[in-house]
């Protein structure tokens, strides 16, 4: 095992915790931090492409992905101060940035000379909008969905579900995984592994259960929720994983960046949340509403 790694891991699991616990979810720091990880990450990915020889419009992507981010903020928020109660409500405002965006981008084929080389550019713009800020979006909404001026614990839940759960893959997987489970895209996972990410975020989920009292944030949270999201959140994450594991591959690249010693890149660090935060803010809308 890499020891560096963990110690790295472990250090970044602090600060974060330490942050979840004490700062509002409303806060603009909140704000700027989501943000933040949103642009790197939908940057990271246009670079991937890049490297792949894949066309996208970095600049234009990752600035329309934050807007869209941001929009999503506001939504959650009520754009209390920006939509007075006469005009359009919120919902709907929401989805006309997002149809701007992707329009924006269409009408961009317009200013190349081969109506080919635009819309490849176009469909990879479009590619990391909905890859990164469009699944992004929905951890925003997770991260709001209770009382904004309270720590985001709804958001803390489901990043803790989700790192405990790589843990448990990685300490279970390297250590008895024989099994592949996907050769082809991630050589390195396998089948113990992916029981051992089941595990561990059961664990994570009946201790959740215990500590809050039955609470996920403004939700009841029961018994048969923490089973239930303790076996699908592991599943989809890794399924993220490997969506992001097979475009790594496909243009030929180790790690979507390499800023974190073992960690890689951001977009190394969220592929599983983009896929498990939908999956919890659907369950959440649902089942616990």
């Amino acid at each position: 095992m890499d020891k560096k790694r963990i110690i790295i891991g472990l250090s970044i699991a602090t600060v974060l915790v330490t942050l979840f616990c004490i700062i509002p979810a409303g806060s603009l720091f909140c704000l700027a931090a989501l943000l933040a990880v949103c642009g790197m990450g939908t940057w990271e990915f246009y670079r991937m492409l890049e490297k792949g020889g894949l066309s996208a419009s970095k600049k234009v992507g990752t600035l329309s992905g934050l807007v869209f981010a941001g929009a999503t903020w506001s939504y959650m928020l009520g754009f209390k101060d920006f939509l007075p109660s006469h005009r359009l409500p919120p919902d709907t405002m929401l989805w006309s940035v997002l149809l701007v965006v992707v329009v924006s981008i269409f009408f961009r084929i317009l200013a190349y000379p081969s109506m080919r080389e635009g819309l490849d550019n176009a469909l990879g713009t479009l590619l990391g909008l909905l890859y990164v800020p469009f699944l992004w979006s929905f951890f925003i909404r997770v991260f709001l969905s209770g009382d904004p001026a309270q720590p985001a614990w709804a958001g803390f839940y489901l990043l803790l579900c989700m790192k405990i759960s790589d843990s448990g893959g990685y300490f279970v997987g390297t250590r008895y995984g024989k099994r592949r489970l996907a050769p082809v895209i991630s050589p390195k996972k396998s089948w113990e592994g992916l029981g051992g990410s089941v595990l561990f975020c059961l664990a994570a989920n009946i201790l959740w259960l215990v500590f809050s009292h039955g609470r996920l944030g403004a939700f009841p949270f029961s018994f048969g929720d923490a089973l239930l999201l303790g076996i699908l959140i592991p599943l989809v994450g890794t399924c993220g994983d490997l969506v992001e594991s097979m475009f790594k591959r496909a243009v030929d690249v180790k790690d979507s960046n390499t800023m974190i010693y073992g960690l890689g890149g951001i977009l190394d660090m969220i592929d599983s949340i983009l896929f498990a935060s939908p999956l919890l803010y659907i369950y959440m809308k649902f089942a616990l509403e």
